[in-house]
């Protein structure tokens, strides 16, 4: 990187960090120069530039969540397409939700940006990924196609519930969905087959796998992951799954530090995509942060699964560290 682009990069940086401060935190100017150590006159200068560049229109441009050098860094580390990179609060460490909330919006200004009328969206399930369709200005983009990519109705009722359907200019009708009626664990490998063979399970699957954009967490083996709160895997699982050197999982699907789908039970009672078929997509973004999700997000990035990472300040810089 050139002197001048590493200059660019951190003024970028620095409008970034104030515009996120003021307009999706909330905070004063006062507040801000208080936490930049700067005058509130410099914050009120800097707030006029961010948008009269265009990092601020009426919401966050998410294109320029990618000035971020870190952003620069990831998908240079890691051979992503994008990176974006929600900043922290210094020295104020977040529960994981409240992380999961930030990291949802950094999604929602993504999906806002990028996706076009006519398009079909791909839609995980989890906290993080509900975050991101609440905040997601969805309806914009009609019409639109939003396809689940596993069973588990229920998991998805939220993030579809809370969607923002309603603003659809032209009725309803221009945004549809299809989703698995299954469950996304079954209780024996020849139901899940079953399954999978349905005419209804079994399209949905095939529109699954080729959708333009897809939004996925990425959870962990912890005691509270979403499938042990969900019922799907009790605490015993969770610990079994560590032990056999599972480090998370996308989808359902387990997977080693080194990116590899394990092997086990578990996955043949499983009804959704499998993580070989996320090639097929045209963009997975997956969204996912905070400190107890590195080894998972690092053993995601390793194998390959994700073009697009949304993810958080601290965990970017521990993942290039």
């Amino acid at each position: 990187m050139s002197d001048f682009e590493g200059e660019k990069w951190a003024v970028e940086e620095v409008l970034l960090r104030v515009a996120w401060y003021y307009y999706k935190d909330e905070m004063t100017q006062d507040e801000i120069a208080r936490r930049m150590m700067v005058s509130r006159a410099s914050v009120g200068r800097m707030l006029d530039r961010a948008r009269k560049v265009g990092l601020v229109s009426i919401s966050l441009n998410a294109r320029h969540l990618t000035a971020f050098e870190l952003s620069a860094r990831l998908c240079e580390t890691f051979g992503l397409e994008e990176a974006l990179v929600v900043p922290d609060f210094a020295g104020q460490p977040l529960s994981q939700r409240a992380v999961n909330g930030r990291i949802g919006v950094g999604g929602a200004q993504y999906l806002n940006t990028h996706l076009r009328p006519g398009g079909t969206l791909g839609v995980g399930w989890g906290d993080t990924v509900a975050r991101v369709m609440a905040a997601a200005d969805v309806a914009a983009a009609a019409p639109l196609h939003i396809v689940t990519l596993t069973g588990g109705v229920d998991g998805y009722l939220q993030a579809l519930a809370h969607s923002r359907w309603e603003s659809t200019v032209g009725g309803p009708d221009l945004l549809t969905a299809s989703v698995i009626p299954s469950p996304i664990v079954v209780t024996t490998p020849t139901l899940a087959a079953s399954l999978r063979a349905e005419p209804t399970i079994n399209e949905v699957l095939q529109r699954a796998r080729t959708v333009q954009h897809a939004i996925v967490g990425v959870g962990t083996t912890a005691e509270d992951a979403t499938l042990v709160r969900m019922g799907y895997l009790t605490s015993d699982d969770a610990r079994l799954l560590g032990d056999k050197g599972a480090v998370g999982d996308i989808l359902g699907q387990f997977f080693t530090s080194e990116g590899k789908v394990l092997d086990m039970p578990l996955h043949e009672r499983r009804i959704g995509v499998e993580l070989c078929d996320l090639a097929g997509i045209g963009k997975v973004v997956g969204v996912a942060g905070g400190m107890a999700k590195i080894a998972a997000i690092r053993g995601a990035l390793a194998g390959k699964y994700l073009d697009v990472l949304v993810t958080n300040e601290q965990v970017a810089q521990a993942l290039l560290g």
